[in-house]
């Protein structure tokens, strides 16, 4: 996949199950690879070792981290980060609100300034399509049936993508 090759991508929550899976192929294919994770949930054993791959420890609301990893001009930014799990967020939905909803739209004003060329928001089934979804799933559904802080987050982020 040529698409990938000697291009910038930032991977938010690259340091995650899925996160570092990404980032490992997105650097098998050529990829300048930057990683901005917190290692909240993700673990730095799995930042890939591979050469192109830069690993920036830190929060998605931390303006210097920010800029960091901007300064080096992602031409794609995959935005996985994220504050996880229902019960996380009922527990604490001041802080859900501050990553998943703010962090993801200073994310989206960086990407704009920088002139991303393509932004991929990692949601959620649950946020977007919720218990309640007709059958077949039509992806232009979106359901108003929300029950946590967390698909509240997540479906606000899909309303600023779409912004």
């Amino acid at each position: 996949m040529a698409k990938y090759d000697c291009k910038v991508v930032l991977v938010t929550g690259g340091a995650g199950a899925i996160g570092s899976n990404l980032c490992r192929r997105l650097a098998e294919l050529g990829a300048k690879v930057i990683i901005l994770d917190d290692l909240s949930s993700g673990v730095s054993w799995n930042v890939p070792s591979l050469p192109g791959v830069l690993f920036v420890e830190g929060d998605i609301l931390d303006e210097i981290k920010l800029k960091r990893v901007f300064f080096e001009r992602p031409q794609i930014v995959f935005h996985l980060a994220a504050f996880f799990a229902n019960q996380n967020s009922v527990d604490h939905p001041e802080r859900d609100l501050l990553v998943n909803g703010m962090g993801t739209l200073r994310l989206l004003e960086y990407s704009v300034l920088t002139g991303v060329d393509r932004f991929i928001y990692a949601s959620s089934g649950c946020s977007i399509y919720g218990s309640e979804s007709p059958l077949p799933l039509r992806e232009e559904f979106m359901s108003m049936h929300l029950s946590t802080p967390y698909q509240i987050t997540k479906m606000l982020g899909e309303l600023y993508c779409n912004f």
